[in-house]
């Protein structure tokens, strides 16, 4: 069946790629790229002004408008009325809205209504307030227009703390939803993500086409990739702040004055986390299920984990799991909750019985304030030991395969291929896009200095 999203004749059928008659054609930016290259016979390259620089950026926009189109095409799950894309967190339509008696039947207690009723009904749901007090729901309101040049960006982030907010009562279930729970509301819940979780714009989609299809319009995905740009500079200010206040937090003359080691490595650490965030947002290939990023080494998602057929095929020996389920979950009697699970891959070594696969597990969460470092030996050492035999295949995986089977790999190359954490992304780049949250890459710089420590002094030892 096909809907339409008020103002954009969007047709919801995700077999079709029809999305918008007025879309603009699916070029191939590769190619654009080159068009736009210049010559042998062209003028040197000159200093741009701030000026030209702003177009340039401006310009870039519909370039990542392709992209995360093309990332939402690959969604194959069919529209429905309601899903829960987020523990507690529901995105729906009108009819769901609208409908009292399934709201209490499915315990809602909140709602975010993106297109509510001002002046006039068209393209609008008039609910209010009043419309939800005999079933004890908290009411938010949002004036929004599903139109081109609609400037949403003003209650992305009052609607944020309106979700954030409910869900600090576990109890608590939200709806968020719009005419077709497919473009407005699902831009104010990729906005939540991204503000509250820290994710990417990328990973907020992916996450989200998990589980249900939508499709913001395009100036909604511009207006998500400026919040995008403004929360990574705000991270990055933010590192920048430390490094300052670590220069000056003991006296006014830093060279004159004995820096303590710690202070001195924090810095160290601040100033790398920037550069080494420079270094991914370089790769511009294309998330895929699985890659091969080292001989017989393989980085993967979820899917290709739970594949055993297709793991037959690739060969795959040993599975190293990034996002395990805590073992005391798996040892309990009691059906381990929908939070307990967000977010892992819960296999373990019973699913790959007579399938002659090591299993080795790491119950990581891919928060930047969770300690992966403490898994950084022990899984370098089931690589290691899996590849000492040439016959075997190892796949590193995680939910999405980007952050914590990354990271692990990486710290596999620095401490049994001596790779300095540059290097060891430089060459996983080269053939997979990966993103490791900030707190696993201030974790790998750490590494990396006590690695370069370890090393410097063998080679006094060594010498001595």
């Amino acid at each position: 069946s096909t809907i339409s999203e008020n103002g954009n004749g969007m047709n919801i059928s995700p077999a079709t790629n029809e999305k918008n008659p007025e879309a603009e054609p699916d070029v191939d930016l590769v190619d654009a790229q080159q068009l736009c290259a210049a010559g042998p016979s062209g003028p040197e390259p000159h200093v741009k002004t701030e000026t030209q620089v702003t177009t340039m950026l401006h310009n870039h926009f519909p370039r990542n408008i392709f992209q995360l189109e093309r990332r939402m095409c690959k969604c194959r799950v069919q529209w429905t009325p309601v899903t829960e894309v987020w523990p507690s967190v529901f995105i729906g339509n009108e009819e769901t809205a609208m409908d009292r008696v399934k709201l209490k039947e499915m315990g809602m207690t909140h709602i975010l209504n993106t297109v509510a009723y001002k002046e006039y009904l068209q393209g609008k749901i008039d609910t209010k307030v009043e419309y939800y007090q005999e079933i004890n729901i908290t009411y938010y309101g949002v004036l929004v227009m599903d139109e081109h040049r609609f400037d949403i960006s003003k209650d992305l982030f009052p609607a944020s703390e309106f979700i954030h907010k409910a869900l600090s009562n576990t109890e608590n279930r939200l709806l968020v939803h719009c005419i077709d729970g497919v473009s407005r509301s699902a831009t104010f819940f990729l906005a939540y993500l991204m503000i509250h979780h820290e994710m990417l714009l990328e990973d907020a989609i992916d996450h989200v086409i998990d589980k249900r299809w939508i499709r913001p319009n395009r100036d909604f995905l511009k207006q998500l990739i400026t919040l995008n740009s403004n929360l990574v500079t705000q991270q990055k200010l933010q590192l920048r702040k430390q490094i300052n206040t670590d220069k000056t937090k003991h006296g006014e003359d830093p060279v004159a004055q004995p820096v303590p080691e710690q202070l001195s490595l924090e810095s160290h650490v601040s100033h790398s986390l920037l550069q080494l965030q420079d270094r991914l947002d370089e790769c511009t290939l294309d998330c895929t299920p699985v890659t091969e990023v080292w001989p017989n080494v393989f980085i993967g998602n979820e899917e290709p984990a739970r594949n055993r057929a297709k793991l037959k095929g690739m060969g795959i020996t040993h599975i190293l799991n990034a996002a395990a389920v805590e073992k005391s979950l798996k040892i309990s009697f009691e059906i381990p909750s929908k939070n307990s699970l967000k977010g892992k891959v819960n296999t373990g070594a019973a699913y790959y019985q007579g399938r002659s696969i090591n299993y080795y597990d790491v119950p990581a969460v891919n928060k930047c304030s969770f300690n992966i470092s403490e898994y950084f030996f022990p899984a370098a050492q089931f690589i290691h030991q899996a590849l000492s035999n040439p016959e075997n295949k190892v796949l590193v995986h995680c939910k999405k395969g980007i952050s914590r089977s990354a990271t692990l790999f990486l710290a596999y190359l620095m401490i049994h291929h001596d790779m300095m954490v540059e290097d060891a992304i430089d060459h996983v780049i080269e053939v997979r896009c990966i993103r490791p949250n900030i707190g696993f890459l201030k974790q790998l710089t750490i590494l990396n200095s006590n690695l370069k420590s370890r090393r410097i002094l063998q080679l006094k030892k060594d010498y001595s």
